[in-house]
């Protein structure tokens, strides 16, 4: 995800987790200039609990932060008919169409041509250090019914439609476009940008920006509810209106699904803490062997003081999919891995010119053991080539 700054920000974002429930309404969304798609209705969520938010407003605000025209009687109505919300949603939607058409085609067709055939079945994602990053987790893993992402960032409120002032809404939106720019741009999250613009500029924390990513991407919200992990590694919930929250359950569902996919998103430290607390190992451990996304991770996973979290991703993954910021390589071990090179390897930018892999640049060299990657990814994105590793967990 986001580039680290000193060796004392230890990681980044909050932990998601997407696992498989519920039911719902049909989403329709379009990906248009002019022309804006009405929002679905989400279908009827759990029995009300205090630790849930209205499943209609996380879609009406998603909708509205997303640039997709929203219910004709929903509370941004007046809001989508000024210059400032129109401006922004024909920002949006190019930005948008020239993501699918310039990336997320060519990663789909990654997805199809690496990952479906050897894929064993597995309904579990686990993202370290990844942000809000929905889109590439789930182009990357579109059958993933279960999804982790463990991040730094703060979970944040979903803020009430009369948040949003004619008066300030041009300032309000730039802010968003600024903020989600560079997932477009630069295909990760920049954690300097993130803490900038998600810890109070322009809102307090990255739960809307979830939402948006979802709802974008073909999903409707069927509902959300704050949470918490008890010291055995349950999930439970909080109050919505605790003064800070902890993690965030969101049960979403593609339009042709009846059942819903859950995302739990943890604001926690995968460093140190993650081995004196053993709340979330236990918590992933509950959910079984994952497959394991590692992107954009400021080499983090390199660092002694990751060393937990990386024996978790080495010892329960069925396959880690990761750029050269994940495990390093030279932990693959052949008796236990089957490594796949995909791209070309470069030398990393600064701060980390220091994280350069010998052994995996000779690797890169070997005849036979590199295969087109066909996009653009991470650090370095549009600067210099991008690399990728897929390893495989050989059977005992």
């Amino acid at each position: 995800m986001s580039l680290l700054r000193t060796p004392f920000h230890t990681s980044r974002r909050g932990v998601v987790l997407l696992v498989t429930m519920a039911s719902a309404a049909l989403l329709c969304l379009g990906q248009g200039g002019s022309q804006h798609p009405a929002a679905p209705v989400p279908a009827a969520a759990p029995p009300a609990a205090s630790a849930e938010i209205s499943p209609q407003l996380c879609n009406d605000t998603a909708n509205f932060l997303g640039g997709l025209k929203g219910r004709a009687d929903g509370p941004f109505h007046q809001l989508e008919d000024t210059p400032a919300w129109q401006n922004y949603a024909g920002q949006f939607n190019k930005s948008w169409e020239n993501s699918q058409t310039k990336q997320f085609q060519a990663v789909d067709a990654f997805q199809k041509r690496e990952l479906a055939p050897l894929h064993n079945n597995s309904a579990y994602l686990f993202y370290p250090f990844s942000g809000p990053d929905i889109l590439y987790a789930q182009h990357f893993f579109p059958d993933a019914r279960l999804t982790v992402f463990a991040a730094r960032e703060n979970v944040g409120d979903i803020l009430p439609p009369d948040h949003y002032k004619p008066a300030n809404i041009d300032k309000e939106l730039a802010g968003w476009r600024q903020g989600i720019s560079s997932i477009f741009d630069r295909t990760f999250f920049v954690t300097s940008e993130m803490d900038e613009q998600f810890h109070g500029k322009v809102h307090n924390g990255i739960l809307p920006l979830m939402l948006l990513l979802l709802v974008r991407n073909g999903n409707v919200i069927d509902y959300v509810r704050y949470g918490r992990l008890t010291e055995n590694g349950d999930f439970v919930p909080e109050a919505a209106d605790a003064p800070r929250h902890h993690a965030v359950e969101i049960h979403y569902r593609h339009p042709s699904e009846t059942q819903s996919r859950i995302l739990y998103y943890f604001k926690t430290d995968l460093a140190y803490p993650f081995d004196k607390d053993p709340s979330f190992s236990r918590f992933l451990t509950h959910l079984g062997r994952p497959d394991t996304l590692v992107k954009s991770a400021s080499f983090l996973l390199h660092w002694d003081q990751f060393a937990a979290i990386r024996k978790y991703i080495l010892a329960n993954s069925n396959l880690i999919l990761q750029d050269d910021t994940g495990v390093p390589y030279k932990m693959l071990k052949p008796s236990e891995w089957q490594v796949q090179l995909f791209g070309e390897y470069s030398h990393p930018d600064k701060p980390f010119v220091n994280e350069w892999q010998t052994d995996l640049a000779d690797a890169f060299k070997e005849p036979g053991r590199v295969k087109q990657l066909g996009f653009i990814l991470g650090y370095g994105s549009h600067r210099r080539p991008s690399s990728m590793m897929l390893a495989t967990r050989i059977a005992p």
